[in-house]
């Protein structure tokens, strides 16, 4: 099925379709999977509840996820098998850096349970300028290169995210250099929902994404439970490759 999901456009999701089939997938870290404490793994099915998490693999070969400060790294969650964020600093930095060119479209789709929206709280980032945060219970933001420009993606009448509930959240950019932004939300009473259509976005500049769960390293550190990040260069995703996607996902 190699390039089958490039080629689709509209429509539902496609049966079968794994995120290796849509083109251009440089970091896919998988739930469940390529997890490892200490000496524990995933692998072996031996981690323990509580237990810190040194690394997280990289299924695409790329950027491998690690954090060498013990005081800084997620634990394990071994009742639902979820990387726990604890808001204290907690994060993963990869192992080489995700490099976006200027006017190149592409996918990132993480998939988290938050515990609060007490503040705002980053899902990926780079040194404190180039990040994917949600800032409430409404609304995310979306800031690339310099950070001069924000992208906020708020929704109106009523439409929040729920605590306690996984979303997979997925932001693109397409149409080269327009730098067309969107972002999808998917989860909970919300399916394949695109946030805040009123505005559209537009920024084209290359993009450079270093740390899960952080903004920079020890900043806007989420609290709750990852479960899936993947990010996919030169495509932005359609509507039936992101709805293969999230049946993908769920079905882990």
């Amino acid at each position: 099925m190699l390039g089958l999901g490039s080629s689709l456009t509209t429509g539902g999701a496609v049966s079968g379709l794994a995120p290796t089939d849509i083109s251009g997938l440089d970091l896919w870290l998988k739930f469940n999977t390529g997890i490892a404490g200490a000496s524990n793994t995933t692998a072996a099915g031996n981690m323990s509840d509580d237990e810190v998490i040194h690394s997280w693999a990289d299924q695409a070969g790329n950027h491998n996820a690690a954090q060498a400060t013990d005081a800084h790294r997620p634990n394990w969650e071994d009742a639902t098998t979820d990387i726990s964020f604890n808001g204290d600093n907690d994060h993963f930095d990869l192992a080489s850096n995700v490099e976006i060119d200027a006017e190149e479209d592409w996918t990132v789709m993480i998939r988290h349970k938050f515990s609060n929206f007490d503040s705002g709280y980053a899902l990926i980032g780079h040194a404190g300028n180039e990040v994917i945060k949600i800032n409430n219970n409404a609304s995310i933001t979306i800031k690339i290169d310099d950070g001069s420009v924000s992208a906020v993606f708020a929704e109106t009448g009523g439409l929040v995210f729920a605590t306690d509930v996984y979303y997979i959240f997925t932001a693109t950019r397409s149409g080269g250099s327009d730098g067309d932004l969107k972002v999808y939300v998917n989860g909970g009473v919300h399916s394949d929902k695109s946030w805040d259509d009123a505005h559209d976005y537009q920024d084209n500049p290359a993009f450079t994404l270093s740390n899960i769960g952080a903004s920079a390293d020890l900043s806007l550190n989420p609290i709750g439970f990852m479960r899936d990040v993947m990010i996919w260069k030169g495509t932005a995703l359609n509507e039936a490759q992101r709805k293969a996607m999230y049946s993908y996902i769920n079905a882990q």
